[in-house]
């Protein structure tokens, strides 16, 4: 698909009365972007082990295991809490901006989920406390509640019910899409949530995700735009995308008190290098270092003093 075509897909939806709900049906029902698969199912498992080996490599286990989670735009598939919740954790709360799960993708996502954790491949890299049941028809609110695990969606009026009371927070390829001065403000209430010496670990991806749907799009085609054009033209209600850069998120997390202890950038390849040349980058852009802006993915760790 040409990516021009899908913006202007997404801005015209955007637009229209229901829109939201129309394009939610269609993901669905249609094209089945919103449905549990193996494959995403297991990238999920491979991010909550990502950030279950930094905190056991960092010394901070007991934060997850012995503590309370955040999970801040949970999503479609709470894999994450079922696998946390497979380790131990207690108490957990999945904040979302618009209500997304539902009974039909909660008892995919489970089934999904027991059948990886009970395939050998993964026996060996994860040694579970214990694990969820089957959902068994019971309704899906009712059965995360079992598992010590509350949906709250919308979350804006939820933040005074968590405030220092958690031990960990994470956000899984969520922050991308989240504006500017939207985010300063969710960091900020992820730092009150947190107790002192909590955790705030997140995985964001820096490339381009709006061209990437298009064969032979560049990966750095995002920073030929103003950002008047890219608001203009390519950022609706249904898609939206921030361009922050790698140095962006820690200097918005360091505003928000947060000490960054762990900041892992994986750089662009010579290659990658070479072909960012070729690109017209817009002046918004300019301050940026040509590394910074190769940068294809980022994973944090943040303290709360």
């Amino acid at each position: 698909m040409k990516w021009r075509l899908k913006v202007a897909c997404f801005k015209a939806l955007s637009g229209l009365p229901g829109g939201t709900a129309l394009y939610r049906f269609s993901q669905k029902h249609l094209t089945g972007s919103l449905r549990p698969t193996e494959a995403r199912v297991s990238q999920k498992i491979v991010v909550g082990m990502q950030y279950f080996d930094w905190l056991e490599k960092n010394g901070h286990s007991g934060v997850l295991i012995d503590g309370s989670h955040l999970d801040f735009g949970a999503g479609w598939h709470p894999t994450i809490p079922l696998l946390f919740y497979s380790l131990g954790v207690r108490q957990q709360y999945l904040f979302d901006l618009s209500p997304l799960l539902d009974q039909e993708l909660i008892e995919q996502t489970v089934e999904i989920f027991l059948t990886l954790l009970r395939d050998p491949q993964w026996a060996r890299r994860i040694q579970p406390r214990r694990l969820p049941p089957n959902v068994a028809g019971k309704v899906w609110q009712s059965y995360l509640s079992d598992l010590g695990i509350l949906y709250q969606s919308p979350y804006n009026g939820a933040w005074a019910s968590v405030k220092g009371k958690m031990d960990l927070a994470t956000s899984t390829q969520v922050l991308l899409h989240i504006p500017r001065s939207v985010l300063a403000d969710c960091f900020a209430q992820i730092h009150t949530c947190l107790k002192p010496g909590g955790l705030f670990l997140a995985t964001i991806h820096l490339r381009d995700l709006v061209a990437s749907v298009q064969p032979g799009a560049s990966k750095y085609n995002q920073l030929r735009y103003s950002n008047e054009t890219w608001e203009t033209w390519v950022n609706s209600s249904l898609m939206s995308y921030n361009r922050l850069r790698a140095p962006d998120y820690k200097e918005l997390l360091e505003k928000a008190g947060f000490k960054v202890i762990g900041y892992d950038i994986e750089h662009g390849t010579a290659e990658d290098l070479a072909e960012l040349e070729r690109i017209p980058v817009a002046s918004c852009f300019q301050r940026y270092s040509r590394e910074d802006l190769a940068a294809k993915h980022l994973f944090f760790a943040a303290q709360k003093q």
